[in-house]
């Protein structure tokens, strides 16, 4: 591996553990804001649903800036010709790539890449970690 490619992969993995403190804060703050679920079984439910979108929404943006900031590098790679520099552009590259498992309109060329993937499988634990809190939440609304 290249100098490039090991600097890139540094920040996919510094991304990963970020990823993992923001969402198991995120997680236990939406536990503990959510109305109980004796009194309001369903607003719980809504509430928690709520909270995993926005905390979804902070990590794509967290991802953004992790894209912008790589991008800006010397020798870290390029994107598709028609890919832009504005925070929409980092936006739809981090939330495409966190939600479809790294399925773009975009093609990547270079070390960047390695981020991408990195973007990726964290946007696959963590809708899977949320999808499991979720599940856990329904099942303490209904237990009869």
């Amino acid at each position: 591996m290249t100098t490039a490619e090991l600097t890139v992969l540094g920040w996919g993995v510094l991304l990963l553990l970020a990823y993992g403190g923001l969402h198991v804060g995120g997680l236990e703050l939406i536990r503990r804001l959510k109305p109980s679920q004796d009194n309001h079984r369903y607003l719980g439910l809504l509430a928690t649903f709520w909270g995993l979108a926005l905390l979804h929404l902070v990590e794509i943006a967290v991802g953004a800036v992790a894209l912008a900031l790589v991008l800006s590098g010397e020798g870290h790679g390029s994107l598709s010709e028609g890919f832009g520099s504005t925070a929409a552009d980092f936006l739809y590259l981090a939330g495409t790539s966190f939600g479809t498992l790294g399925y773009t309109q975009l093609d990547a060329t270079g070390p960047i890449r390695l981020l991408i993937m990195v973007l990726s499988l964290s946007g696959f634990m963590l809708i899977t970690w949320s999808a499991t809190f979720i599940y856990t939440i329904w099942g303490e609304s209904f237990r009869e």
